[in-house]
């Protein structure tokens, strides 16, 4: 238990930082479909991303791929122990930066007018079962990001994720950018802070229903703000997810909003279809009051 004592310490002791940050959405069509509530579920290869600890709780092989015109693209797979991922991200959004690092102390902070913010991510996850029901992981990235379209060179981060299940029951905890990777724009450089975020679930597990199912109940909550093209944010979401036809088709919804300023709200719906030989096509379709929160995503995958 030294392990988690440590470890749980050291997730405390980081909430303390700056904490402006891109919203975790985006990665997955399984959790865009469930709004984003995902952090608690978290069982297949998009785990690198929502919470590193999940993939010990998953298949025992799950590899996949997805994307969609103005949504993340991710190639991964994960093993109960073991993780790798390729993933970029896209964004509209303002930043607050930091004057070079020279003079970053004494020069303070600026904001900069929005603009798209894209990183290229590689990565390689672990975990560590620390004892019956508690999981923790790292996903360890090179990172390469530019500024509208220019390059603003590649750095190196990490995430960290914990996951206690007790039964059906699912807490998680993630926090990403644990580094607070900086890359150079004109304008100074920007950064990437700490962002965390907390998860529960009810996600019981039997066969035939789908290494998935037969359902999951989640809700995530941030517990820090971001910055948006409107203000501060913090991120809320709640999702479900169901596998009916002994586990060859599985559907999901869910809503994800702010509860700071305005909220928001985003509404999501998808539909996986299990097809012979552990594979699977899936899709999910997002629509929301703000106009950057429409997105569709597909995706196919193998997962046994």
């Amino acid at each position: 238990m030294r392990i988690s004592a440590l470890f749980a310490l050291f997730l405390l002791l980081t909430l303390a930082g700056s904490l402006q940050a891109q919203s975790l959405t985006g990665i997955g069509t399984r959790a865009e479909g469930m709004g984003g509530a995902f952090v608690a579920v978290a069982d297949d290869a998009t785990a690198v991303y929502w919470n590193p600890a999940g993939i010990a709780t998953g298949a025992t092989f799950d590899f996949q791929v997805s994307g969609g015109p103005d949504s993340a693209l991710f190639v991964g797979a994960s093993l109960p122990v073991l993780g790798a991922s390729f993933y970029r991200t896209r964004q509209l959004a303002g930043f607050t930066t930091v004057q070079s690092p020279a003079g970053r102390e004494n020069e303070g902070s600026g904001e900069v007018p929005a603009r798209t913010f894209t990183t290229t991510n590689i990565g390689v996850t672990v975990v560590q079962t620390v004892a019956r029901g508690l999981v923790i992981g790292t996903t360890l990235r090179s990172v390469s990001a530019d500024v509208d379209s220019v390059d603003s060179g590649s750095s190196f981060d990490f995430d960290a994720g914990g996951m206690v299940s007790a039964g059906s029951l699912r807490v998680g905890l993630v926090a990403r950018n644990v580094r607070e990777a900086e890359f150079q724009i004109d304008a100074g450089v920007i950064r990437m802070p700490r962002q965390f975020r907390l998860g529960a679930a009810l996600a019981p597990r039997s066969l035939p229903a789908g290494i998935h199912g037969p359902y999951s109940l989640a809700v995530d909550v941030d517990l820090t703000t971001t910055q948006g093209l409107t203000g501060e944010r913090r991120g809320a979401a709640v999702g479900g997810e169901y596998w009916l036809a002994k586990g060859f088709v599985g559907l999901r919804g869910g809503v994800r909003w702010s509860t700071l300023g305005d909220s928001n709200r985003a509404f999501s719906g998808g539909l996986t279809v299990r097809l012979p030989k552990s594979f699977h096509i899936e899709g999910q379709v997002t629509e929301g009051t703000d106009s950057e929160e429409a997105q569709w995503t597909a995706g196919a995958r193998i997962t046994f």
